[in-house]
């Protein structure tokens, strides 16, 4: 894998502006993916805000401190601040002689980090295995005389969040398109929510639950998948994925403490192969290293699964309230109920979509007694209503669109490879 630099003028890690969780963010990333990251900073920097900094980022406190002026013409640099760039120059060919990859944030944009962007101009030549992606962070309002990408050289590209104002950044640089790469920004909701390790490791080994367009996460004790009618959901989840949707069910076993608990949620996992559902759409936590948290997941772990989740059918048929309802609401999800456990009528002030799947005083089954076609039925009208619900649908998008992962194999990792034949 690559050694990449992150360069940045930063001072600190103030929590408070927006560029320094995109680079923590872009850190993190990289470094999920087994690169080894370089961050620069300035000299005098400080470090009393990096309690969160991503572990294993190898920090360079070489950017020059200085008193900066907003330049706006290339010939209105000071010898001072000339002086400056020549000596970054320096320490940048220095620095990066064993560098392929350098994300540079705003030192072509910003006219107080001119001298910067002049130093990489005077050290691109002397670093000819490096290449350049220039992050942009604002629009571009004026045309300044030292934005031009032919003083830069081939090997450097513009990088921009969004595509719609490509063709403004392109002639703000004196330039086209094709210097551009479109590279939207990470928000990822293991870092958005700081998910603990631990939920960052279910997501690594199940990463349906960060992909998948439907994601149900089921919290059942391991005595009760019966009467939680696991088997409904499993239906129900392989009935979405047949009509071509991606799919990530987890089913959190509480107290699967023993082994006739393993081996009916076996049972399941085997219902689960007969309607289509791989060990990318289904998973018991029960079978996540070995049982490790046979007693239950931890609450804050369930939680953040529970974030992930779109959808939650909630087909129980013995409750007298329903606490997990109510939870994977508040986590966002688009709730189905049982329409035969009258009480649920009752918990909710309002009608939420459901459908019959019988309880304790209820006898209820479907037609000839068969599941499957009532479950497929059932699949087509919960994925109708979720495309129809606006918020659904965003934070779906949000989950799956600007995940580090989805990013990195659909943006960095390709660009980078690309860049090899500038």
């Amino acid at each position: 894998m690559h050694k990449v630099a992150i360069l940045t003028a930063f001072n600190e890690f103030q929590p408070g502006f927006s560029l320094t969780g995109i680079v923590k963010d872009q850190c993190r990333m990289l470094l999920e993916w087994g690169h080894e990251v370089h961050l620069f900073v300035q000299e005098h920097y400080n470090d009393k805000f990096d309690a969160d900094m991503p572990k294993g980022v190898i920090l360079h406190k070489t950017v020059p401190t200085f008193h900066q002026k907003d330049y706006k013409k290339l010939s209105e640099i000071t010898p001072e601040h000339d002086a400056i760039a020549t000596r970054f120059a320096e320490t940048l060919v220095d620095e990066l002689k064993d560098f392929q990859v350098a994300f540079v944030h705003d030192f072509i944009l910003q006219g107080w980090y001119m001298p910067f962007g002049l130093a990489v101009q005077r050290a691109t030549l002397r670093l000819p295995e490096v290449r350049w992606f220039h992050w942009l962070h604002s629009i571009a309002h004026r045309r300044d005389d030292w934005w031009k990408m032919s003083m830069l050289g081939s090997r450097h590209k513009l990088i921009y969040p969004n595509k719609t104002d490509s063709v403004r950044i392109a002639e703000a640089y004196f330039s086209d398109p094709s210097s551009i790469r479109i590279i939207p920004h990470i928000k990822d909701l293991r870092s958005w929510f700081d998910f603990d390790g631990v939920t960052c490791d279910i997501i690594k080994d199940f990463p349906s639950l960060m992909q998948a367009d439907v994601v149900q996460v089921y919290p059942a004790s391991a005595d009760r998948l019966s009467s939680k009618n696991v088997d409904k959901v499993i239906r129900i989840m392989g009935s979405i994925k047949n009509l071509g949707f991606s799919t990530a069910l987890f089913i959190a076993d509480q107290w699967a403490t023993m082994k006739q608990h393993r081996e009916e949620a076996q049972k399941y996992i085997d219902l689960g192969r007969e309607v289509g559902l791989t060990e990318r759409d289904l998973m018991f936590s029960s079978s996540w290293r070995n049982n490790e948290y046979g007693i239950g997941l931890p609450k804050r772990i369930l939680r953040e699964l529970m974030l992930c989740s779109n959808l939650f059918v909630f087909p129980t048929t013995h409750e007298t309230f329903g606490l997990v309802g109510p939870e994977a609401a508040l986590c966002g999800a688009f709730v189905v109920t049982n329409r035969s456990l009258y009480m649920q009528g009752e918990i909710w002030d309002h009608e939420p979509l459901s459908f019959d799947f019988g309880s304790f005083h209820n006898n209820f089954a479907p037609a000839d007694n068969d599941w499957r076609p009532y479950c497929h039925a059932m699949a087509n009208v919960i994925i109708a209503r979720m495309r129809e619900n606006e918020n659904t649908m965003t934070r779906t998008i949000a989950r799956q669109k600007f995940n580090w992962d989805h990013l990195y194999n659909q943006c960095y990792r390709p660009y980078m490879e690309e860049s090899r034949k500038w």
